[in-house]
Formats: C-alpha cells, structure tokens, sequence
C-alpha cells in the first residue's frame, strides 16, 4: 500500500515538473543560436496588442537635416562665449534614462517636459548628442574624464561577484581640473551607479549619495535629494568662490514611482509613437524582465512619460532653489543624460544591451547665464565626452588634450568649423552581447561583439532603424568600418575583438573594489544585478 502511493505520489511530482518546467525550456530552446528569430516579440500580457511596425512619420527630430549651428540670437564669437563664461559657476543636471525622443524640444508630442522645454527656449540645444555606453556608471566616467569606455577601462556598474572597476588615480577628471582652478565642487547623486559607491566622482571635495534608490521608495528618495539640493544652494551663496555641482537624478530610470499627479496626466492613454519589434540584427539579451507591476504596453509607456514628467518638475524646483539663493543669474546650466531606455522597438528591454538609438540618442542644453545668451540648435554629431574639453576651452582653463579624447564644440559653436566629429563611436551590452556603434551624419553601423555579424542604417531612409542595408552600401559600410578600426588602435584597451573573432580583448589591469552590501541592494532594486 505504502508502495503504491509512493508510486501515485512520484508520477504526480513528475507530472508538476514537466508542466512547469516544459515552457520555461520550450522558451530556452527556441530562443537559442544568434540569429534573429522571425517570430513576433513577446508581448506584455493585457491590454491591446502593441504595434509591430514603426510609425509612419520619423521619430522626434529625424532626419537630422539642416544646419550644423542655426541661432535664433546673434552668433556668437570666441571671444563672446569665453566673456559669458567668465566668472560664471557651472551646473550639470543629469537626468538619469532620459532619451531625447520622448523629450519635448526634441519634438514629442506630449507634455512630458515643459520646464527643459521653456529652459530650451534660451539655450544651445544639441540635436544629434549621443552617449559613449547606455550604462551609468561607465557614462558618468566618460562623462567627467572625456575618454571613451576603451580607455578608462571601465565597460561595466558591475563586474562578477560584486567587484567594480575603477578608473587610475592618475586620471584626469572634471572635477579636479576645476578644483586647480579655484571651483569648489559637489555631487549628489540619486543613482548609486554614479557615485563614489562605485567610484565615480572620486575627485569631488563634496560627496553625497547614501540618499539613493532606494531602500526606501523612488519618489522618498529624490524628495531627500531635492532636500540636500536645498541645503546645497543656501550653503553656496555664502560661497566666495566658484563652484561645480554636478547633480544626478534617478528618474525617470526605474523603478516607475512617480507621484500620483503625474501619473495621472497620462493615465489612459495611448502613448504616442510606440511600437515594437523582433530583433532584426542578432538576438536581443535583456538585462532585466519587463519592468515590475506593469503588465501592458501602454501602462509601461505611460508610466515611462510619468516618470520623465516627475524629472522635470524637480529640474524646475532646481531652477527655482538656485533662484531663490541669488545664484541662478551666474551660472552656466546643463542639462543632458547618461543614457535613454528601450521599449522593445527592437526587441531590448531596458538599456544596458541595447545598441540601438532609443538607448544611446540624449538631450544636451547649455544654459548661458546673463541677457545676451546664445540661443540655438546644434545639428551636427556630438558626444557625451565632447563635454568636458568644451567647458575648458569656454573657461580658458588648461587640459590635458593628449589623454581627454573628446573634441572641444567651440569652434563648431562660433562658426570656425561646420562639424566636430565626423564619426561618433559608443559600445553597448555586457558579456557575450556587446556591440560597438560607429555612426556618421547619414549613417549607423553595428558591429557585433564577436566579430562576425554586422548591420547597416540608413539614417535618412530608415531613420527608426528598422531595415539592415549593409549589402546594398557596401561602400558606406566598410568606410565605417575603417573608421572604427582606426579608433580600437588608437584606445588603451583596443576592442578589436569586433573586427577579429579570433581577437582577445585586453582586460583593465586595475585593482577592482568590492562594493558595500548597501550599494548592492540598491543595484539591485535598480534591475543592475540579479
């Protein structure tokens, strides 16, 4: 008796495990090699089916046509540029997963950003401003040292085992080159990723980030930040010098926990725009599932627009703060971001992995202080590491120009040149599926991390980047291609690995750092570890 039902017990444990286990490894094996599948994409579950195909109208600003420097004002001079620099304090906001096409100026149709959008109407707006690697930690790097990931050495937030990579101590940085010249300097970072959690800013005389995402909620985490900010601007009217903030704001990166009234603005309806895809280059691998509590496409726009609404109205309580200290008529704003978010327009969820310009295409406005500022939009291909030389030169303030490898936008910005960069080179992904991104003004190249697969848009055809075209411009793909072989040889780390399979990456030799179980937590509620 005791036998049989054993027997009756085993084949019903046995019949729990097939059931559950038999999807889970349908989906593993049909998801296995490295060729696109030509299935439609997983969909989130309720809700209308999303749309496979992108819209029929380009997306916000595309194709970038017109003008390399068009002003609304007087165009400036060198010399014009450098005097309203002069003097002035200096501001980067970051707003943490911003991709410009969901941002007003940048032509979205929705009310997501009505302060960038008023502040635009007084600034240089960078149309065609792309990062180096949709990663924050990595960005933020390449952000205040102007190198490229291949160089500083630092490709990833977070290695196995909870080891971070560090950049040298002999590198120079933003912050520190400003400090040589009399700026006092702060962070305060909602991002852990972008702190000294992780190495980042290291150089600061002020660091603050333990307020960060969150062991507690988004929206009490960045009321904190707001709150230091606060503290912040009282402290530097008594200042006697200059100063650099750099500030970073979680939202709109998720978690989606924007407060109720934003929420509400978009609340049933139809974000505009969206669509999604298969991959069409190589499989996508996604870094983390579909964002938690959300199970329609329409909600996980909607809650996406939220957010970034939420992140406006605290760059409007920044503004109004450095207002009311008296210090808003003397400082030099900027706004921009470390990287976009992917819906599945090609098949990636998230941003870490994905190559595509929804995870690499950000906002960049430069906010000149005093009546006359320069007022314009800037058609021409800049890069998140085109920052810190372009502050130097308008600062007049010495640099390493051999080790930063970003190129001063000055001489674009008074007319001496009509473009800066003839090409733009980002990376994306982790492990097996890293990508490099080799674009001109017409043209983006992907070339896939192992060397063999590679993939051709026509920006101007094809500005959504949906059709592979690399057979019928072979020309136009193997001059990228030179031009990308021609930037691994010339990074302290060469990533010709993308152009050779047989090719073996160097690794940073630099110690790694184990980061705090803190940080850890707060990684991970970030969807950065597992």
């Amino acid at each position: 008796m005791n036998r049989r039902l054993l027997l009756v017990f085993g084949l019903v444990v046995a019949a729990g495990v097939v059931r559950f286990s038999l999807p889970w490894l349908l989906t593993r094996l049909q998801s296995t090699g490295s060729e696109a599948r030509p299935s439609s994409p997983t969909l989130l579950d309720s809700g209308p089916p999303a749309p496979t195909a992108p819209p029929k109208n380009p997306p916000p600003g595309r194709p970038f046509a017109g003008k390399p420097v068009s002003y609304t004002t007087p165009a400036p001079t060198r010399t014009t540029l450098q005097a309203a620099a002069k003097d002035t304090n200096l501001v980067i906001c970051v707003l943490d997963a911003a991709r410009a096409d969901h941002i007003g100026c940048y032509g979205y149709p929705r009310d997501t950003t009505p302060n960038l959008d008023r502040l635009a109407k007084e600034s240089l707006v960078f149309a065609q401003h792309f990062s180096q690697i949709p990663q924050t930690c990595p960005s933020t790097i390449s952000l205040l040292t102007g190198q490229y990931p291949d160089t500083h050495g630092v490709l990833n937030n977070v290695q196995e085992r909870g080891v971070f990579q560090t950049i040298s101590p002999a590198t120079f940085t933003m912050e520190q080159g400003l400090q040589r010249a009399g700026f006092h300097t702060f962070l305060l970072s909602g991002n852990p990723a972008a702190s000294p959690g992780l190495g980042v800013g290291m150089d600061f005389m002020y660091r603050d980030y333990q307020h960060g995402m969150p062991l507690g909620r988004g929206d009490e985490a960045t009321t904190d930040l707001l709150w230091k900010i606060t503290s912040l601007t009282s402290e530097l009217k008594r200042q006697p010098s200059p100063f650099f903030v750099y500030l970073h704001l979680l939202p709109p990166h998720s978690p989606y926990a924007a407060p109720e009234e934003m929420k509400a603005l978009f609340r049933d309806t139809q974000p505009p725009r969206y669509w999604h895809s298969a991959p069409g280059f190589v499989e996508a691998r996604n870094s983390i599932p579909d964002p938690a509590g959300i199970t329609s496409w329409v909600e996980w726009g909607n809650a996406y627009d939220a957010n970034l609404r939420w992140a406006d109205a605290c760059l409007g309580q920044i503004e109004q703060m450095f207002k009311q200290a008296g210090l808003w008529s003397k400082t030099l704003f900027i706004i921009t971001s470390d990287h976009g978010e992917a819906f599945r327009e090609h098949g990636y969820v998230f941003h870490v992995d994905c190559p595509y310009d929804e995870a690499l295409h950000i906002p960049l406005l430069v906010r000149f202080p005093g009546p006359n500022k320069p007022v314009g939009r800037i058609g021409a291909l800049t890069q998140t590491i085109d920052l810190l030389p372009t502050l130097f030169d308008l600062y007049q303030l010495p640099y390493p120009r051999s080790e930063v490898q970003g190129k001063s936008l000055l001489p674009l910005l008074v007319g001496e040149t009509d473009r800066t960069n003839d090409f733009v080179f980002s990376r994306a992904g982790v492990k097996e599926s890293t990508f490099a991104i080799v674009r001109d003004a017409r043209s983006t190249l992907l070339l896939c991390g192992d060397g063999r697969k590679r993939a051709l848009y026509d920006m101007e055809a094809d500005p959504w980047q949906t059709r592979n075209v690399i057979s019928q411009h072979p020309n136009r793909a193997a001059a990228l291609v030179q031009a990308f072989a021609r930037f691994a040889k010339s990074q302290r780390y060469p990533p010709l690995n993308f152009l050779d399979p047989n090719f073996k990456p160097q690794k940073p030799q630099k110690p790694g750092a184990r980061m705090s179980e803190e940080t850890r937590r707060k990684l991970k509620s970030l969807g950065y570890l597992k």
